[in-house]
């Protein structure tokens, strides 16, 4: 609540009443005159400016008395006024992450470069390439990086024998 304004308000309301009551005061007889007419007008709008300084912060809790307004009230703005990111958000694996076996789809262990149950060497996520156990790690071969971070231009994967279709 903004008192300041709500004052401000508070003296049109007042100032209102007294143009209505002056023509009495004055003459001692009710009439309709012009205050009375403009304290029609003023009341309104003394209403609404109570009402918008009540709504209104408080410029004594605002930074440097209300010069550059609330400092929490314009990080409010800054975060309300940031449009949300468009697309969809693409996680990139991670390295200890396990995988599933393209023929058996048992799942296979991030340090594991074959399939416990079949023997199949696990591909790369990113170039499709097989993945080896290099210096303590599985990797990569054609970048030695891990298969999170591999950098190698992305390799078509065929697609299996029952989806061939011959051109003859």
């Amino acid at each position: 609540m903004n008192r300041s304004i709500v004052f401000l308000g508070l003296f049109f309301i007042v100032v209102a009443i007294a143009m209505f009551a002056f023509p009495e005061v004055l003459t001692g007889a009710e009439s309709v005159d012009l205050e009375v007419q403009l304290g029609v007008f003023v009341l309104p709008v003394g209403i609404a400016i109570v009402i918008w300084g009540s709504a209104a912060p408080d410029p004594s809790v605002t930074t440097v008395g209300g010069l550059f307004g609330n400092a929490d009230e314009n990080e409010m703005r800054k975060r309300l006024a940031r449009s949300p990111p468009t697309g969809e958000a693409r996680f990139r694996p991670s390295p200890l992450e396990s995988v599933n076996c393209r023929k058996c789809y048992t799942a296979i262990p991030a340090r594991l470069a074959d399939c416990p149950r079949c023997g199949t060497r696990r591909e790369c996520r990113g170039c499709n390439k097989p993945l080896f156990y290099l210096a303590g790690a599985v990797r990569c071969a054609p970048c030695l990086k891990d298969e999170v971070y591999c950098s190698c231009p992305m390799v078509r994967k065929s697609p299996p024998a029952s989806q061939r279709v011959s051109r003859a």
